[in-house]
């Protein structure tokens, strides 16, 4: 993740929302989901550290494995 200087972070991969972002607002953020495509791979700064968002690559699934999971995208 690198810090820019208009506030933003770059992800390493790409930006989903966290747990946190999904008790927050249900009907928009699911955990685990890429933000939105404007963001995807750069977003607001103080989203991270709020704990909304995080990279896709340190995100930890729960629940049951799919096909998906095993297929690199």
């Amino acid at each position: 993740m690198t810090p820019n200087t208009d506030n933003t972070v770059k992800a390493q991969s790409y930006w989903v929302w966290t747990k946190k972002a999904q008790e927050q607002n249900p009907q928009f953020n699911r955990a685990g989901e890429p933000i939105w495509h404007h963001y995807k791979h750069e977003a607001p700064e103080d989203w991270l550290e709020r704990g909304l968002i995080c990279d896709s690559t340190k995100f930890v699934k729960e629940g049951q494995t799919t096909i998906f999971d095993f297929i690199e995208g």
